[in-house]
């Protein structure tokens, strides 16, 4: 899928339409405006519970989707699952929450980037994140850094579903063809496309500086 998709980024890239003035830029946060340490979280919470990956991932797999939609389901999944290890709830929504805490750290050149748009731009931020991440992302107040924050866990629904890019969208107040999607998931990137979005596919700051510039974009 990564080698169809980068010639759609590509065209995206060469085709676009100067005429149609870029109002509004919508950062994805996780691989984006949140960088990776090079650690898996799911192999840090297999670690702390002494446990193989692959029965983690068999017992939270059941839950992991709708906890991403839906922060509601979230204490019910961890109570199922902490009976299973036979730890505290608490315990488990705290390893947890360690775990996106030491496996994410702030991208400080997205984030200045971010900052200077929104002094010209309206910004958002659209991100598919539990609410034990979103606790554990607290401290680099991203909510603060846009002027509109849509998080899966409090829509119900999340990427690459195209109703939530529609809510961005609306609450925004900014149409589609005005807008200009960053992500660093090439799937994630369709529904942009489809919605007539411009967009681009994330690597690292230099190269996003270097696309936002190449769609005439001012920081």
């Amino acid at each position: 899928m990564y080698k169809k998709f980068k010639k759609v980024v590509d065209n995206n890239l060469k085709n676009k339409n100067h005429t149609k003035e870029i109002k509004a830029i919508i950062f994805d946060v996780g691989g984006v405006l949140l960088e990776s340490s090079g650690k898996s979280v799911h192999e840090y919470i297999a670690k702390k519970l002494n446990i193989g990956l692959d029965e983690w991932f068999d017992v939270i797999e059941p839950y992991w989707e709708e906890m991403v939609k839906d922060e509601s389901t979230t204490s019910y999944a961890m109570l199922k699952v902490s009976r299973h290890f036979n730890i505290s709830k608490h315990k488990l929504e705290k390893i947890l929450i360690l775990a996106f805490k030491r496996n994410f750290r702030k991208n400080k050149g997205v984030f200045k980037i971010a900052k200077k748009l929104r002094k010209n731009y309206k910004t958002a931020i659209l991100s598919d994140q539990l609410s034990l991440s979103y606790e554990a992302f607290e401290k680099y107040k991203l909510d603060r850094l846009v002027n509109v924050s849509v998080w899966s866990q409090k829509e119900g629904i999340r990427k690459p579903n195209i109703e939530i890019y529609k809510r961005v969208m609306q609450r925004l107040n900014v149409p589609a063809q005005y807008c200009l999607f960053i992500d660093n998931r090439d799937w994630n990137l369709v529904p942009a496309k489809n919605l007539k979005m411009k967009y681009i596919l994330f690597y690292n700051h230099k190269q996003l500086l270097n696309q936002l510039k190449t769609f005439g974009v001012k920081i």
